[in-house]
């Protein structure tokens, strides 16, 4: 097959894709010269040559300024590299030349001026001729954005978003952060250049914050390799890394095995070594799509992801954000697809769920925005279903790609990814949120578990709840040390319970972030025969042996250690010093009942129980006070056998 065949082909089939069935196929100029330079043009743009492309085209332009499909053929070179202001010269050129054809390309008129951010343009050529009607479903979106756009612009937010400090960001691209709770501690990804590779190198790297300063950047070497990795998502205490990592163009993974283009692995943080352990493929979430840039829940028990693939009805690629949840063993189950609320038509990215556990963030650029990638935020209620996601809005976002957000603990301050310094290179930025736009702040708890008699460490389950009982983060305790990291709402009163099946249940009520100001050290004490515990949050209304909703929580892990174990308890009622000795010890014996009762309905056999009631003669605070009495209104717990 000739050279020049190959060239003819080349221009009939750039043809029909620039411009569409409806026009001629070919090039519109009488001048030899110009049309030759145009040939070669699409012929060197068809071999992925485009530098040389633009050459021969401009080489064109001068010998035939009203070369339409010169214009056109420009245009779409500079589309193909997102250079949207460069794409809109010359297709305003082109239309100029040739106003007649002006109104069969007002949408991509409309189309690159609003992704070059001039919104007024884009918003002046959509009064041209177009109403509501006349927009495809597609375009519909297109309508809609240029419109929020251009009122976001002309209403900014007050934002002063700036470029991390410190040796975070180079010449090279970073991007994908991933925070530590503390906030001090992050991993993040940097594409590097590779000898021999046409394309970049995907490594991890880890930042310290001194002050407002991030340094001592460097290279997670136990889990970076010759092929990618990227989108870290770490769990608040940065013991269980989830990433990405990708074939190469062979295929292999190269030391790790996968299932798709690229798969979701696990490692976790080896307190003895300091290193992160050997990386695991979760096989139960990857399939042979993609699957990447995973988000843990702050306490590790949820990971939402992002899938692609393609739709064997469309052949239209579909890429959506996935949650998976942890069982009771620790295994990751069966992801499912979150609602149509948050996944569109477009293509949903770098999905991050605060610390709160109710605000989702997230990139698509199916919603309307200010152009490509825009950060959203979406509230799950207490249904679990979620809110509309709301645009963070300019300039934040902008008519450039943002990704990537991270919201620290506060709920108001962000990194996130943007190439808005100089586009096509993506940096690590830092702002404030908007209120409107804001997470709930939350409190950090850590601590450590440990054995009472032996001080070493114990892996027990750590979790805070509200008064209602419902579980708000879970974590295990570390085996090597003991230590755990949590986080709740340091606006509501909570829950704290320990458990383990050897030891006596913890638990303790916290208010607020101000009783979690230093690491709080957790002693347990393993169950044995006369120990005795306080049921701290079971405490009774005067002349009361009814159990309010508060007192469930407490009671529920009672029920779960005594089916966990084998013991026998004695449950001991007490009263204040009000009232007569026979009452006292007729309700101090009622309250014992109560809590008998509650365990026997969740499966506690009475045979196990022997109740006893003291009235007020064992008082742990005096009498003389309200708080003192409400105190010594409790029920207490010996280990009988």
């Amino acid at each position: 097959m000739s050279k020049q065949f190959n060239k003819t082909k080349a221009i009939l089939i750039l043809g029909f894709i620039f411009f569409g069935l409806g026009n001629s196929s070919y090039a519109q100029s009488s001048k030899k010269r110009a049309l030759k330079s145009y040939e070669q043009a699409t012929y060197l743009y068809s071999q992925g040559r485009r530098d040389e492309a633009l050459v021969e085209l401009e080489s064109a332009l001068r010998v035939d300024p009203l070369f339409f499909e010169a214009y056109m053929l420009k245009s779409q070179i500079y589309e193909k590299r997102k250079d949207w202001d460069n794409a809109l010269v010359p297709l305003l050129r082109a239309t100029e030349a040739h106003p007649d054809k002006r109104q069969k390309w007002l949408e991509s008129l409309i189309r690159l001026s609003y992704r070059a951010g001039r919104y007024d343009e884009a918003f002046d050529a959509m009064q041209e001729g177009y109403t509501n009607s006349d927009w495809s479903m597609k375009d519909q979106l297109l309508n809609q954005s240029v419109r929020f756009a251009k009122m976001a612009f002309e209403s900014p937010t007050e934002l002063d978003p700036s470029a991390l400090g410190g040796d975070v960001n180079t010449d090279d691209p970073e991007y994908y952060p991933a925070l530590f709770a503390s906030g001090d501690r992050m991993i993040f990804t940097r594409e590097l250049d590779y000898p021999g590779r046409s394309f970049g190198q995907e490594d991890f790297y880890e930042a310290e914050r001194v002050g407002e300063v991030w340094q001592t950047v460097r290279p997670i070497a136990e889990i970076n390799t010759t092929r990618n990795e990227g989108a870290p998502s770490i769990r608040g205490d940065g013991r269980l890394l989830v990433f990405t990592a990708c074939a190469g163009v062979d295929g292999s993974y190269g030391n790790r095995s996968g299932e798709g283009s690229c798969d979701l692995f696990q490692s976790n943080f080896n307190v003895k070594t300091s290193a992160y352990n050997e990386a695991i493929n979760l096989s139960q979430l990857n399939s042979t799509s993609w699957e990447s840039q995973p988000a843990l829940s702050a306490d590790g028990q949820q990971l939402y992801f992002v899938r692609a693939f393609r739709s064997k009805e469309s052949n239209e690629l579909v890429q959506d954000i996935y949650i998976s949840e942890r069982n009771e063993a620790g295994l990751w189950m069966q992801p499912s697809r979150l609602s149509d609320v948050i996944n569109t038509a477009g293509r949903e990215e770098n999905p991050f769920l605060h610390s709160d556990g109710v605000s989702l963030y997230f990139a698509s650029d199916g919603l309307p925005g200010m152009g490509g990638m825009d950060l959203y935020v979406s509230r799950k209620s207490e249904d679990g279903s979620w809110s509309t996601p709301e645009n963070l809005g300019y300039p934040i976002n902008t008519s450039g790609d943002e990704n990537s957000l991270q919201v620290f603990a506060d709920g108001r301050h962000a990194i996130f990814a943007t190439d808005r310094e100089e586009p096509g290179n993506l940096d690590l930025w830092e702002f404030e949120l908007p209120e409107a736009v804001s997470a709930n702040a939350v409190a950090l708890w850590q601590g450590g578990v440990f054995d009472s008699k032996t001080r070493t460490p114990v892996s027990a389950r750590v979790q805070v709840l509200n008064k209602a009982g419902v579980i708000l983060s879970t974590q295990r305790s570390n085996p090597d040390d003991g230590q755990f990291t949590l986080s709740y709402s340091n606006e509501e009163e909570v829950i704290v319970q320990v458990e383990h099946p050897d030891f006596a249940f913890f638990s303790t009520t916290l208010q607020g972030a101000s009783e979690l100001d230093s690491f709080v050290p957790i002693p347990l004490e393993r169950l044995r025969v006369g120990m005795t515990m306080t049921l701290r949050d079971v405490r009774f209304e005067k002349s009361s042996a009814d159990l309010a909703d508060s007192f469930q929580p407490e009671l529920e892990q009672l029920a779960k250690t005594m089916l966990q174990s084998e013991i026998r308890i004695e449950i001991i009622g007490h009263t204040d010093g009000d009232g007569s000795f026979e009452n006292n010890m007729i309700l101090s014996r009622q309250r014992a009942e109560s809590v008998a009762d509650f365990l026997e309905k969740r499966g506690v056999d009475r045979t196990r129980m022997e109740l006893l009631g003291l009235g007020a003669s064992v008082p742990i605070q005096s009498n003389n006070t309200d708080e003192g009495k409400a105190m010594n209104r409790r029920t207490e717990i010996v280990v009988i056998n």
